[in-house]
């Protein structure tokens, strides 16, 4: 399917981007603050959220930047209805940054020196939202729970993972180039920027349905989700494996990928045709909704 790339030229041969500044997020028509208070039992909370860290590794690395950034939108059609509460702070990590992450993000040990994120305040934001976005939450997620109680006990979303960009035309759905294909760019790689820019991504509406990217997720954050263990598979069978989507746990020695629940039948069927040739020799573990991308 051919996706729209907006700012391209009728000719096809020039794309004109816009700088995002702060979050331009067209509200519908029939929000006003009477209709908000009258239709309160359509009216969700959600929070949009990123960090900047000092490495990959959620154990040991820190985070040294984080953003987000409440909105309300309507629960039916995905709708934002309206901006909320915004927070962006910087963290000192008690040690000079690594040459590469001060390339990546722009942050230097100047920056910061002395700063101190507010965890206290974080945890009132995310108490108060319903839903937690980010654009890669299996890695922003554990980040934040190591630091956040009010974190582990919501749901979290995950914009990479919840929306099928790859049925819409775009091969990678990596934020940095999802911006430009509709239109803008963004100083990236600073929190609130990237919070800000996802945050826009999601009000815009997919070409078919019409409704908000944002509609997807939600409705996928609500649906439960099964760690399919394809376990004793036959080697054989890696490349089938690894272009289903599976990865392979080292630490375990066995190939798994999580799926919806609802799909669990059909991927059983595949993996008994095409790698066991036979009865489902694996394991399915059904994840609680909260426990998502920990």
């Amino acid at each position: 399917m051919a996706f729209r790339w907006i700012g391209k030229s009728q000719d096809g041969n020039t794309v004109t981007l816009k700088k995002l500044i702060d979050c331009p997020v067209q509200t519908p028509e029939y929000v006003s603050e009477n209709w908000l208070h009258t239709n309160q039992d359509l009216v969700r909370t959600a929070m949009v959220l990123d960090v900047e860290t000092t490495g990959l590794n959620q154990n040991e690395d820190q985070v040294i930047e984080i953003g987000l950034r409440q909105f309300d939108f309507n629960k039916n059609t995905g709708e934002v209805l309206r901006l909320g509460k915004s927070y962006s702070a910087l963290q000192d990590p008690g040690r000079p940054l690594s040459p590469e992450i001060v390339a990546l993000t722009g942050i230097t040990d100047e920056d910061l020196a002395g700063q101190k994120i507010d965890w206290n305040h974080v945890d009132q934001l995310i108490s108060e939202s319903c839903l937690v976005i980010a654009h890669n939450a299996k890695f922003d997620r554990p980040f934040i729970d190591r630091k956040s109680k009010t974190s582990k006990e919501r749901i979290w979303g995950c914009s990479f993972k919840q929306v099928d960009w790859h049925s819409k035309g775009f091969n990678s759905p990596k934020l940095e180039l999802l911006n430009i294909y509709h239109g803008f760019f963004t100083d990236s790689h600073r929190a609130l920027n990237d919070v800000d820019a996802l945050l826009y991504l999601l009000s815009i509406p997919e070409t078919q349905s019409e409704k908000p990217y944002l509609m997807e997720l939600t409705t996928n954050a609500k649906r439960m989700m099964t760690h399919m263990i394809a376990s004793s598979a036959p080697f054989e069978s890696k490349e089938h494996l690894k272009s289903r989507g599976y990865g392979w746990d080292n630490t375990n020695r066995f190939w798994s990928k999580v799926i919806f629940k609802d799909d669990v039948k059909n991927e059983i069927t595949w993996l008994e045709d095409v790698v066991y040739s036979g009865p489902f020799n694996g394991i399915q573990r059904d994840i609680p909704l909260m426990d998502n991308f920990k």
